[in-house]
């Protein structure tokens, strides 16, 4: 009798501390990517748009293909807050730069690239050439206020 008390003691016992186990593991996390998933959320809540400027360009024919293709578009970019001053410098600065570096990438599109609904080797492109050019990559997305594109 006394065996099978301590047993059943032992296991009200056990009941009682499970809940404190597991809210000492619910304090087990990694508080680096706590703080750096809420930073980048606090970052996104507070982007700015940047215009990047109009672009019109004649794609160049393939040797194989006839079909030439022009694009035009109005592209922005997305800056931290505290980067938009900078940036609105910098993009005075190096304007006429940037203008002909984004040309070029634009021209290095093929026609199959620009099938894509979202666009992304352009956007890709472009925040590529920002960003390098720019101190502190402070680009962080792009996106078009107007794009078309004219096949002929």
């Amino acid at each position: 009798m006394t065996h099978q008390r301590q047993n059943t003691n032992w296991h009200s016992h056990l009941c009682c501390y499970w809940p404190v186990f597991f809210l000492l593991l619910a304090g087990c996390f990694d508080a680096d990517a706590l703080i750096e998933a809420r930073r980048k959320i606090a970052v996104l809540a507070r982007l700015e748009e940047v215009d990047l400027g109009k672009f019109r360009l004649t794609l160049s024919r393939p040797y194989q293909n006839d079909e030439m293709a022009e694009i035009q578009f109005h592209a922005f970019g997305q800056v931290a807050n505290r980067d938009l001053d900078q940036v609105t410098d910098s993009l005075e600065t190096y304007g006429p730069e940037l203008r002909h570096r984004l040309l070029m990438a634009a021209r290095q599109l093929k026609l199959e690239d620009l099938e894509d609904a979202r666009l992304d080797l352009l956007r890709t492109q472009i925040a590529n050439v920002i960003n390098e050019t720019l101190p502190g990559e402070p680009l962080q997305s792009v996106g078009f206020y107007q794009f078309s594109y004219h096949n002929f």
